[in-house]
C-alpha cells in the first residue's frame, strides 16, 4: 500500500485517540493465548481454546479503548505484580551476556553493583556511590 492511501488515512483517523499499545500485560495475555492453543493441540481440551480466545480478546479491547488512563493504570498495576519477578531472571540474562568482558563486584559496605572490564590484573576498585575502596582480580 501506498503511504498515502485512503485505507491508512482512515485506519489512523479511527485509532486515533485509542490506546494502542502493546504494553506488558497485553504481550503477556497473547504469549498465555498462544501457549494455551498450543497446549491444546496435544492435550485437547476445549476450554483451553476458549481460554485463549478470551485472553486474545481482552488483549484486542485493551488496544482499542478509548480509556487511555484506565489501561495506564492497570498495566501499572500488572507491572508492580509482573516486574519483581522477572527481574532475577533479566539480571541474570544481563550477568551472562557480560561475563565475558566485564567482572561484576559488590561493595561490601553499600552493596552496589560494580562492573568493571576484564583482564587487568588485581586493580584497586573505588565504590561510585560510597567511595569505599578495595582490591580485586579482574
Amino acid at each position: 500500500m501506498k503511504p498515502n492511501s485512503k485505507f491508512l488515512q482512515r485506519l489512523q483517523l479511527w485509532m486515533r485517540g485509542r490506546y494502542g499499545q502493546n504494553d506488558t500485560l497485553n504481550r503477556f495475555l497473547n504469549y498465555l493465548a498462544l501457549l494455551l492453543l498450543i497446549i491444546s493441540f496435544f492435550v485437547r481440551f476445549n476450554w483451553l481454546v476458549l481460554i485463549a480466545v478470551l485472553l486474545i480478546a481482552i488483549s484486542y479491547w485493551r488496544l482499542f479503548s478509548k480509556q487511555i488512563y484506565r489501561q495506564v493504570a492497570i498495566n501499572r498495576g500488572f507491572q508492580h505484580i509482573w516486574l519483581p519477578l522477572t527481574r532475577p531472571f533479566s539480571r541474570l540474562k544481563y550477568s551472562l551476556t557480560q561475563h565475558w568482558q566485564y567482572r561484576f563486584f559488590y561493595c561490601s559496605q553499600c552493596h552496589q553493583r560494580i562492573r568493571i572490564p576484564r583482564h587487568h590484573g588485581r586493580v584497586r576498585i573505588t565504590c561510585p556511590k560510597c567511595g569505599h575502596q578495595f582490591e580485586a582480580k579482574v
